[in-house]
């Protein structure tokens, strides 16, 4: 069997849809950083839908920050791949939207060129929330990537140093008449504010490396931020036998997503603005509740199933969701502990958007597995739970779910660890808090995770609450302790 390529595409009278402009004649107008499976079941899919309008400046230059897996499985498919959507009907589509897939590691100045390069007029990161070396939703001047770019830009660690470094290329080409075009970069992360942590990591790059570039890049880069939403699991050789079967030919990595995608992004942008909502993205002027809402609901649920359902014995969320417990506690977390504290967009309905976000859950055709939503939870969490646990005490409102979860939490990492499941940048930093023993388990994670500095930590009665909800799954079960906790906080 023939592989997936330029040269080896399915017929044009098949039932799987094929791109419709000339590869040829497409430029690479945007960066992104991070090519896993997200990226090319989102924002790769809005490029090859300008593409096939005919906006061929709208090609992508993908890269890699770690390894070269992702480059080494496309380059031989001309980084074509296919998009198999699964919902009431499965779908088969070949996106031809990336051009090209740089290495970061092997190749740094390569990809600081392509950052520096006059043709380059938008930059997107998916780079997951670890990615931004957040420590308390604030960057982390301590960690190792950022201490490295600080010392020295020739061969970045983190997104922040290989942006920095190519604005400085980009602004010594202006300074000498060679380019030094406007740049927009967006982040299309679960962070709240993505694009203002970008402008903050680059400007102190900046600051130590070259503080005359400073105010070109007030005046030529725009740093935006935006909301991403589509479930993506990670590909298995089921997915990669079904494409076989259905295309009668090799794709090394395809990918599959729900039907539902939503892009809103902040409409600031320092040059030419892509018309992203030709295709169905939405620019707002205000991304905060947007983001917020997301947040609050989409992906703090997707935690809290995560969690329990690795605890209760479930490969996947929907299988976790198919316990009526787990979905009488997920429903009521958001409705109950996380709605009365959340801004909603005009135009929404936060009740509606609850009801949305659980029937995708349910959708068994995406066997979306526990331990992947749960990897890096610690940094997660900082996102999804933190800051709502604050508003709902700042507003005396209820937060009894939100402490349970984080109980669940604690359980889950420790449980993790011990199946060595545990897929998270603090996981040593975990065993060492188990080995060293203590009452105090569930504090002494939470701080780890940067929860000391939220407010929640230090109110005595709601880390109470965490403590006991702890200590009833630890002697009961997640089962037994989730019933007792439900019938304990039953609202009519």
């Amino acid at each position: 069997m023939k592989h997936l390529s330029i040269n080896d595409l399915p017929p044009a009278n098949s039932d799987i849809g094929l791109p419709a402009y000339k590869r040829r004649e497409v430029e690479s107008g945007i960066v992104h950083f991070g090519v896993g499976n997200f990226h090319r079941t989102h924002q790769a899919v809005y490029c090859d839908d300008l593409l096939c309008q005919g906006e061929k400046q709208w090609g992508i230059t993908g890269v890699s920050l770690r390894s070269a897996n992702i480059r080494d499985a496309l380059a031989a498919q001309d980084f074509l791949y296919t998009l198999v959507t699964l919902g009431t009907n499965t779908t088969y589509r070949i996106i031809g939207s990336i051009k090209d897939i740089l290495v970061a590691p092997e190749n740094p100045a390569a990809v600081i060129d392509a950052v520096a390069s006059n043709r380059t007029k938008i930059i997107t990161t998916t780079i997951t929330e670890k990615g931004y070396a957040l420590d308390s939703a604030k960057i982390d001047a301590n960690h190792p990537g950022i201490r490295h770019d600080m010392a020295s830009l020739e061969k970045p660690q983190t997104i922040y140093g290989y942006l920095a470094a190519g604005i400085i290329k980009r602004c010594n080409n202006k300074l000498s008449h060679s380019g030094g075009s406007p740049l927009t970069i967006i982040c299309c992360d679960n962070i709240q504010g993505g694009g203002k942590y970008l402008e903050v990591g680059v400007k102190l790059l900046l600051e130590a490396h070259c503080p005359e570039s400073r105010d070109w890049t007030d005046e030529y880069i725009a740093f935006t931020s935006s909301m991403v939403d589509r479930v993506s699991p990670a590909t298995d050789n089921a997915l990669k036998h079904s494409v076989a079967s259905h295309l009668d030919l090799i794709d090394e990595w395809p990918v599959a997503a729900a039907p539902f995608s939503q892009w809103i992004i902040e409409d600031n942008f320092a040059g030419e603005r892509p018309p992203f909502d030709k295709v169905g993205a939405l620019f707002v002027d205000d991304i905060a509740p947007y983001e917020q809402m997301k947040l609050r609901f989409l992906n703090a649920g997707h935690s809290m199933a995560s969690a329990l359902g690795y605890l209760a014995g479930d490969l996947s969320i929907h299988q976790a969701l198919g316990r009526s417990s787990i979905l009488d506690f997920v429903t009521q977390a958001l409705v109950q502990n996380a709605l009365p504290v959340t801004r909603i967009p005009e135009g929404y309905n936060g009740m509606v958007y609850i009801e949305q976000v659980l029937d995708r859950f349910h959708n068994a055709a995406l066997p979306y597995a526990v331990l992947q939503v749960g990897t890096d939870s610690s940094q997660k969490i900082q996102q999804r739970w933190f800051p709502t646990i604050d508003d709902a005490l700042a507003q005396d409102s209820d937060t009894s779910y939100l402490a349970f979860s984080l109980a669940a939490w604690t359980a889950y990492i420790q449980k993790a660890l011990s199946c060595d499941e545990l897929y998270d940048p603090l996981r040593q930093e975990f065993s060492q808090l188990v080995n060293d023993g203590g009452s105090t388990v569930t504090a002494r994670f939470l701080c780890l995770a940067g929860a000391e500095k939220f407010q929640f930590f230090t109110h005595t009665a709601f880390m109470a609450a965490v403590d006991e909800y702890y200590r009833a799954i630890v002697k009961l079960g997640i089962t037994p302790a989730l019933g007792d906790f439900l019938a304990s906080t039953a609202y009519p």
